[in-house]
């Protein structure tokens, strides 16, 4: 699969500041394949899903995923969506969950992912009805971190991309492993675990570069090392 071959060539590649996955074409994801789903047959317990490897990878890589959404954002791309840390959306977007409508059912994190970020009561309805949302609901219910124009979303979004590509890439790394660990896990171990990751983090170069910066008055030039 090569979003695999990709996503494993980046892990450790300190070049590589930022992720940013989008659409070829006129929409992100039109949704699933439903030609193949009528002579569909049950997979058996142990059949391990492509999908589900890229969600694992998305959330355990140590660096930041931005999703790029415009056109329609639909099915097994919506959940591909919900596994970045972060979601720019264009005005035209139009995003959700149909399956549902068709008696298909969710099979790539949207019951996980999906109340984690709207809550549970909102998940719900998207889920249960088979709901599209437009850029602007997909905002306001915290779906979305960012809406633009269709003008000017390639720059605008840009924007937003430099900005986390110039920030500490290994802090980063660890901040999202932290809020990966606190979902499953209580306060007292979440606790532990930030202060096992913040040190690790201190020996960073960029963690040098950021208290150093700081004495000088300077803004701080990160290297994501």
């Amino acid at each position: 699969m090569e979003i695999v071959d990709v996503l494993e060539s980046i892990r450790e590649d300190d070049s590589v500041r930022v992720v940013v996955i989008r659409g070829a074409g006129t929409s992100f994801c039109s949704g699933d394949d439903l030609k193949n789903m009528g002579s569909f047959k049950p997979l058996k317990e142990g059949f391990k899903i492509p999908h589900h490897k890229v969600m694992h990878m998305i959330r355990e890589i140590p660096k930041p995923f931005i999703a790029l959404l415009h056109g329609y954002c639909l099915g097994a791309g919506f959940e591909l969506a919900l596994a970045c840390d972060f979601r720019l959306g264009a005005e035209d977007l139009v995003i959700g969950d149909h399956r549902t409508s068709r008696a298909i059912g969710i099979f790539s994190g949207a019951s996980w992912f999906l109340p984690r970020l709207i809550g549970f009561a909102r998940a719900t309805e998207i889920i249960f009805k088979g709901r599209h949302l437009d850029a602007k609901e997909a905002l306001e219910i915290g779906l979305l971190n960012r809406i633009y124009s269709v003008k000017d979303f390639n720059v605008e979004s840009r924007e937003f991309i430099e900005k986390i590509a110039k920030m500490p890439t290994k802090c980063l790394g660890y901040n999202k492993a932290m809020l990966n660990y606190s979902l499953g896990n209580d306060l007292f171990k979440s606790l532990q675990n930030e202060f096992k990751l913040f040190n690790e983090n201190s020996m960073t170069n960029d963690y040098k570069e950021g208290n150093k910066s700081f004495f000088e008055r300077r803004d701080p030039v990160f290297e994501g090392r």
